[in-house]
């Protein structure tokens, strides 16, 4: 059985697609399918059981693609099209299994080369394209609206990670094949790295005081600027905290750092840049507090499982994004705004035996139900139904 699966990101990048993508083709893989992987030109190396990286064509001057929607993306997924054609024609497929706006140009390629499709929905574009702030987007998201159903309906499974996005594919199409996997933490258990997490201390001049730990991307519906805020708040009456950001682009660290420097923050807010995977169980372990001030979307971030899993306590906003894995037995749950936040943080760090109880709850939750072990027999389980095995 031959899949042709299409990821529109760089891969392998340590943030939430990309690290969903890798866990899912290292099952399939690992199940005895041939994954033939196409993504973007640039990102790390992996090596995959059973799995063959292909990159779509690099344009000249063009480095690196960010987060969300993007005119460049645009030109990336064309020049992806050309080559996922040429793969299907030269590989003849069984299925292709397209990620994201991917499905688009996926469904034509399964109808012309005779493959099922797996509309695999990490998030809605339509959605992406109106929050862009760009007229032109929002123009195409009426494009892209028209498309999501009649892609759905022509998918033999659809895929969504959380429960916002399967109402939704639902409303779309009542009869559509759904497989909900949510994602799963980077590792199938959380090992703390206090040796990391001593070096990362000195190396950042963090002092012994508390530290609030975000990671992620810094793209705006992330709610890093309202974090930058909270922890200005946070300062007046705890001068001993420190936040550390990991992940970012240069040009989004610029901006948030510059934020930073008006509200006189100094060395109190540090970012880390991006980090390789392999040093996220050091500032996990680091952590006091792990935040997430996200202020848009439905979808559930990878990063909060990851997160659950470390056993520190979480702060997060009340969206749906994150209430539908979080309450208030394992997070406090926040309204988006710089001084809920940053009470939110304060509770945490004056109320010990809460924060502990707090990491239990959510260390247990994980296990019991988001587990990587559970993910890989979800999408075993799924793709098992959608070819009659």
């Amino acid at each position: 059985m031959k899949i042709l699966f299409l990821a529109p990101q760089p891969f392998f990048r340590v943030r939430g697609t990309p690290i969903n993508v890798r866990n899912v083709v290292g099952v399939l893989g690992e199940a005895g399918y041939a994954v033939d992987l196409l993504c973007y030109p640039w990102g790390e190396e992996v090596n995959l059981k059973g799995v063959r990286i292909f990159r779509s064509a690099r344009l000249p001057g063009m480095r690196e693609v960010g987060v969300g929607i993007s005119g460049p993306k645009f030109v990336l997924d064309f020049l992806m099209f050309f080559r996922a054609w040429w793969l299907c024609w030269r590989n003849r497929y069984d299925v292709i299994h397209a990620v994201e706006e991917s499905a688009f140009f996926g469904a034509w390629l399964a109808r012309w080369f005779g493959a099922r499709l797996v509309y695999d929905v990490d998030s809605l574009i339509s959605g992406q394209l109106r929050d862009s702030g760009s007229p032109v987007f929002r123009f195409l998201a009426g494009w892209s609206e028209r498309f999501e159903p009649a892609t759905i309906r022509h998918a033999a499974l659809v895929l969504t990670v959380c429960r916002s996005l399967s109402d939704h594919v639902r409303s779309l199409v009542p009869d559509a094949k759904i497989a909900q996997i949510e994602d799963a933490p980077l590792q199938a258990s959380f090992q703390p790295d206090d040796e990391g997490a001593a070096r990362v201390r000195a190396e950042l001049n963090l002092g012994d005081g508390p530290v609030v730990v975000y990671t992620g991307n810094l793209a705006p519906y992330q709610g890093v600027d309202l974090l930058v805020r909270a922890i200005a708040i946070v300062r007046r009456r705890r001068t001993d905290v420190k936040c550390v950001i990991v992940g970012g682009e240069d040009a989004e660290i610029k901006r948030l750092s510059a934020q930073a420097r008006s509200l006189d923050l100094g060395e109190a807010l540090i970012f880390a840049g991006r980090q390789p995977m392999e040093q996220m169980a050091a500032y996990m372990t680091l952590a006091t507090v792990l935040v997430s001030p996200r202020t848009k979307g439905g979808n559930t971030a990878l990063k909060i499982y990851t997160y659950m899993q470390s056993g520190k306590p979480i702060v997060a906003t009340r969206l749906a994004t994150h209430t539908q894995v979080l309450d208030e037995s394992c997070a406090v749950l926040v309204q988006p705004q710089p001084d809920d936040l940053a009470e939110g943080i304060l509770q945490v760090l004056r109320e010990p035996l809460l924060a502990a109880a707090l990491g239990r709850e959510a260390r247990a939750r994980v296990a019991a139900q988001y587990s990587l072990a559970s993910f890989r027999h979800k999408v075993r389980t799924a793709y098992s139904d959608m070819l009659g095995k």
